[in-house]
């Protein structure tokens, strides 16, 4: 059963990870590190424009969240986050097909 999340929060972190790019720049994080937008850009080989649309809706969704530093902004995966909206899905799925 979901607890303290709301289902408007759970369906933009459903949204947030439903793109093929978002998949790909978040297994971008499995070492633990955190990394700037240029280094995201790179790695996943889409625009700037395009990568920092992606991160922003990430971030909004609660997956990923940032701080910067000089120019440079570093993101990583808010853990904690990430589980609570997994444990609120699997609570929802257990609930709706018994």
């Amino acid at each position: 059963m979901i607890t303290s999340i709301y289902p408007a929060e759970l369906l933009g972190f459903l949204k947030s990870i439903a793109s093929e790019s978002r998949i790909n720049i978040l297994m971008l994080f499995l070492d633990g590190e955190e990394r700037t937008v240029q280094q995201i850009t790179q790695a996943v080989g889409l625009g700037q424009s395009a990568t920092s649309e992606h991160l922003a809706l990430m971030k909004t969704a609660g997956l990923l969240t940032s701080r910067k530093d000089g120019k440079e902004v570093y993101y990583r995966p808010d853990r904690e986050q990430i589980l609570s909206m997994l444990d609120a899905l699997t609570g929802l799925l257990r609930n709706c097909c018994q």
